[in-house]
């Protein structure tokens, strides 16, 4: 396990599938607004699962939503599966995020009139692209829901809504997928479940992962794990534990209000 404090990674790799380069992201204007990233220089090697952690306002929500092209930062460059993203148009942005990225959010964003199919095809439908239904079903049977098909949302529990959610991530083989806390509204056991499924994708197919949790189990999961605060990167952990990240996370004082989180126990 190892620990750096820098406002960067050590080394950017050449198979980075995602890289931030002294990424700043000032929400108003420079002299009054509020700094949201202070200068982020981060590479995600491609194939690795990373998490991450900071405090509230640390700047890891908007760091992820830079790196997926959901925001544009004040300065600096996002590359994204090797492309330079910062200054695609909307339609281009919207195109590249279509086909080359995967969301899995919190809230599931599931469409409660289509069936699970129709939900998982959906982005390939939205590119124009014909879904065919052996792979639909391949990556539906991937995430356990064989037997589910034909169910709609609200047919389903909170669990099997994100195995859904995560089945549409990964229908168009997307260069990396992006989580935004995936497993903040599932109890404990669930949330393991959807983790694994998780490290199962990076493990068995390959796939990139970065995801932004304050749970340190989810963050025991990854490869890695990177720490915000205030805007700028404060630390690093590779091989984590849950121990070591709550720790870590103590020490950065984002549990001050939290004893309970504060010593890993959720």
């Amino acid at each position: 396990m190892g620990s750096k404090n820098v406002n960067q990674t050590p080394i950017q790799g050449v198979d980075d599938v995602v890289r931030l380069h002294s990424v700043r992201k000032v929400y108003g204007n420079e002299r009054n607004g509020v700094v949201a990233l202070d200068g982020v220089t981060l590479g995600i090697a491609r194939g690795t699962f990373t998490a991450v952690m900071g405090p509230s306002g640390s700047g890891k929500s908007t760091a992820l939503h830079c790196a997926a092209g959901l925001d544009r930062p004040t300065s600096g460059s996002v590359l994204l599966d090797g492309r330079e993203i910062t200054g695609l148009g909307e339609r281009e942005l919207t195109r590249l995020r279509r086909e080359r990225v995967g969301f899995v959010f919190q809230s599931f964003n599931l469409l409660p009139a289509l069936t699970v199919v129709e939900n998982v095809a959906l982005p390939l439908r939205l590119a124009g692209r014909r879904p065919k239904r052996s792979r639909v079903d391949d990556v539906i049977a991937r995430v356990g829901l064989a037997d589910r098909r034909a169910h709609r949302p609200g047919e389903l529990s909170g669990g099997q809504q994100q195995r859904v959610a995560l089945a549409r991530a990964l229908i168009t083989d997307p260069a990396v997928i992006f989580g935004d806390e995936p497993t903040g509204a599932l109890d404990t056991r669930t949330a393991l479940e959807v983790l694994a499924l998780l490290r199962q994708a990076v493990r068995d197919s390959g796939q990139t992962v970065v995801i932004v949790t304050h749970d340190p189990v989810a963050a025991a999961h990854a490869d890695r794990v990177v720490f915000l605060a205030d805007g700028r990167i404060a630390d690093e952990l590779t091989s984590p534990t849950a121990h070591a990240v709550s720790a870590r996370m103590t020490r950065l004082g984002a549990w001050a209000d939290e004893p309970a989180l504060a010593d890993g126990v959720r």
